[in-house]
């Protein structure tokens, strides 16, 4: 009768288009007061409480801040001097560029949709202007700023170390080089769209002594993912600290610069407040509707059901992986990690699958919805900024997805990518 009330609940109310948040909170709520589970009103005030009642989810926001801070601050300018100094002289060498930028990007805000926007707004006129087709621009765009929850820091990783009590110190470390194989994965593939189409080289020649001048006069917010990864590599500070320190320094970097006015300040301020109290909202309700789940033993009951119908371990990560994808189809990261992970995890460690080996394809298996028809966020992201249509976008994002798609299918089966970095390091 419980889980009746509280699937039959969730899935009506998702078929009448209400937010996600709003569905798992109010099917929790059903559930109470329906009598179906003999609770008290108070629990659940109690359980959204302590959906929020961790120190790490305070990184959120900070690492927010510190993105906006520096895009506003003109860093994402001097980022995007840098990558097109160093690819922008090949045959369409701004899709590599494109690429360069939000991969760098994404290692200051830790946020796709705020990697997606930053960079898009600039680099997709700007390809436009010399001759590049729009929904190229965007398809670029949309796919490489998936790269901003894989490179550390990541916000999606926070979310789920909270929710699986994974090491999320761990988790950042052990997204580097999948991070950089995406990356480098996604320049290859725009290279070679470019050169196939005949897309135009930059006016500019390459220089080795100016590109050395961008890397000078962009070293500040270069610096900025060796300083947040190094001191928790070092063991300096706990994801928080770290986050904390990535805005000081953002705010340095800013206004040595001397290029973020007080009205931009306090614009990333209320961006970052509406931006992470939409995701702490879901970390709240979720954690009634996981506890209602858990007592109703579905996670147990779907483990069960998916070890003892699939015995091989390979096939087993297949199912995982083709579900990612499908629910990526439908739902925010966000929400889908808090829906899946506390099931999938447990069934995952039993397969003997590495902790932050689970933790790199839930982000990058969720991570590819981002990019993919028909509410992938990015989407909607560049086809705003860029003016291009879903249809034409969808065409152009094809290759981009076949080849995040190779690199998860190598995470999946290629512990070392995931698990070396943070065993070396201890973790």
């Amino acid at each position: 009768m419980t889980l009746a009330i509280l699937a039959g609940t969730f899935v009506a109310t998702i078929l009448l288009g209400f937010p996600v948040a709003w569905c798992l909170g109010l099917a929790a709520t059903a559930v109470i007061f329906s009598g179906a589970f003999p609770l008290p009103p108070a629990w659940l005030a109690q359980q959204l409480y302590q959906g929020l009642d961790s120190v790490s989810l305070a990184a959120i926001p900070l690492f927010l801040f510190a993105g906006g801070i520096m895009n506003e601050g003109g860093l994402t300018q001097r980022i995007i001097a840098v990558a097109e100094g160093c690819f922008g002289w090949m045959r369409g060498g701004l899709g590599p560029v494109n690429v360069a930028t939000s991969m760098i990007y994404g290692g200051i805000s830790g946020s796709a949709t705020a990697d997606t926007g930053a960079v898009g707004a600039i680099m997709i006129p700007a390809m436009a202007k010399r001759g590049y087709p729009r929904p190229f621009a965007a398809a670029v765009t949309a796919a490489s700023g998936t790269l901003g929850i894989i490179i550390p820091p990541s916000v999606v990783m926070i979310m789920y170390g909270v929710i699986t009590n994974t090491s999320i110190g761990g988790l950042f470390v052990a997204g580097i080089i999948p991070g950089v194989l995406l990356g480098l994965a996604m320049m290859l593939t725009a290279w070679a769209v470019g050169v196939r189409e005949g897309y135009p080289k930059s006016e500019r020649a390459f220089s080795l002594t100016a590109t050395l001048r961008d890397i000078w006069r962009a070293l500040p917010a270069l610096m900025m993912p060796v300083i947040v990864l190094g001191s928790l590599m070092g063991g300096f500070a706990t994801v928080t600290e770290a986050a904390l320190v990535s805005v000081i320094w953002a705010l340095g970097v800013s206004l040595f610069y001397r290029e973020l006015s007080l009205r931009a300040l306090l614009d990333v301020a209320f961006e970052t407040i509406r931006t992470a109290g939409a995701i702490m909202i879901v970390m709240a309700v979720a954690v009634p509707f996981a506890w209602l789940l858990t007592v109703t033993q579905v996670p147990r009951d779907v483990a069960m059901f998916m070890l003892g119908t699939v015995s091989a371990p390979w096939l087993m990560t297949l199912v995982i992986l083709v579900l990612l994808l499908f629910v990526g189809l439908w739902l925010d990261t966000g929400p889908a990690l808090i829906i899946l992970a506390p099931i999938i995890h447990p069934i995952a460690l039993k397969m003997g699958m590495d902790p932050f080996q689970i933790g790199l394809i839930f982000t990058l298996g969720l991570g590819i919805g981002l990019f993919t028809p028909p509410v992938g966020t990015n989407l909607f992201v560049v086809c705003n900024v860029g003016r291009v249509s879903l249809l034409e976008l969808t065409r152009a994002i094809v290759p981009f997805w076949l080849c995040a798609l190779l690199v998860l299918i190598a995470i999946a089966f290629v512990p070392g990518l995931t698990a070396w970095l943070p065993r070396l390091l201890g973790y």
